[in-house]
């Protein structure tokens, strides 16, 4: 006899030895050269950088859904539960480079554009953090939640989207193309206030789902990316 509440499968709250290990296997493949990572923030760049200057919504949720910035952040959460030292160091690495890569791509895009806008409103003049932040947190939830429950994972275009992290490093960029120092500083609060939020709250639901001892499998997983990458 069915009854809906027969646990037939793991909690939501629970993840198997399984899917914790398939997690942090693709967690650490996706932030690779060879897995495409810096392409798609290439071409994720090269379309919000316009969508922002021209204002279109629309073309700035296309670039988001490909940005592949949520990747370094879930992979600095899982290191900081697992312990992981050598993981904590590989995703800082990867997301400066990340944030290097798109202000300088956005700030040459800018000053290349033929024409130029003088106000990019998709950032707010007077930044809230503890709002970003709260929106954050809660797509960061979803986020990690997403990445270890495959059932789930359609997800993760909606967190993409959610949770600004793109756009506001364009906007960072465009602002010291065009010589708007305030909507450069304006825009990176905002980048670090939805960086917290994220990282802690892939923190929680990492260490909720057992990943405190999954330093060896992430230790492996990154060797493996490394001698695949040599």
């Amino acid at each position: 006899m069915f009854w809906p509440f027969t646990r037939n499968e793991p909690s939501l709250l629970e993840a198997t030895k399984k899917e914790r290990q398939e997690a942090i296997e693709s967690l650490i493949n996706q932030g690779t050269l060879n897995n495409g990572y810096y392409l798609m923030l290439l071409i994720a760049t090269l379309i919000v950088t316009p969508g922002l200057l021209l204002n279109n919504v629309a073309v700035i949720i296309g670039g988001m859904i490909l940005a592949p910035l949520i990747i370094p952040i879930l992979s600095l959460s899982l290191a900081l539960v697992s312990g992981n030292v050598k993981g904590m160091i590989r995703s800082l690495r990867i997301l400066l480079f990340s944030v290097v890569i798109t202000l300088l791509t956005s700030a040459l895009l800018t000053m290349v554009l033929s024409q130029a806008y003088n106000v990019v409103s998709w950032i707010p003049d007077q930044i809230t953090p503890g709002i970003y932040i709260f929106i954050a947190f809660c797509s960061g939830v979803a986020g990690a939640f997403a990445l270890v429950k495959k059932n789930l994972a359609p997800a993760i275009a909606g967190v993409a989207v959610t949770v600004s992290l793109l756009p506001p490093v364009c906007a960072a960029g465009i602002g010291l193309a065009l010589k708007q120092y305030s909507l450069t500083k304006n825009s990176l609060i905002l980048l670090g206030a939805n960086f917290v939020g994220m990282c802690v709250a892939a923190f929680i639901v990492f260490w909720v789902l057992g990943f405190l001892d999954s330093g060896q499998v992430e230790e492996k997983a990154i060797k493996k990316t490394t001698n695949e990458k040599n």
